[in-house]
């Protein structure tokens, strides 16, 4: 997209050179950009001991 002085929105005048070359201002792109889905997390590794799951080493005796 070639770079605009005016919002392809609302009209207004644009100064910042990434609304520019985005062709609408910060307001009106939140406004009509569509949502960003979150980012998908990998689920949490269990907490592992001399390569085993913590869960599986035996619990040491209290001395």
């Amino acid at each position: 997209m070639a770079e605009s002085p005016r919002c392809a929105v609302c009209g207004r005048a644009l100064r910042d050179p990434a609304s520019r070359a985005r062709g609408t201002g910060p307001v009106c792109d939140r406004k009509t950009r569509t949502p960003r889905l979150p980012a998908t997390r990998r689920p949490a590794l269990p907490p592992y001991l001399d390569g085993r799951p913590a869960d599986d080493v035996p619990a040491s005796p209290l001395f």
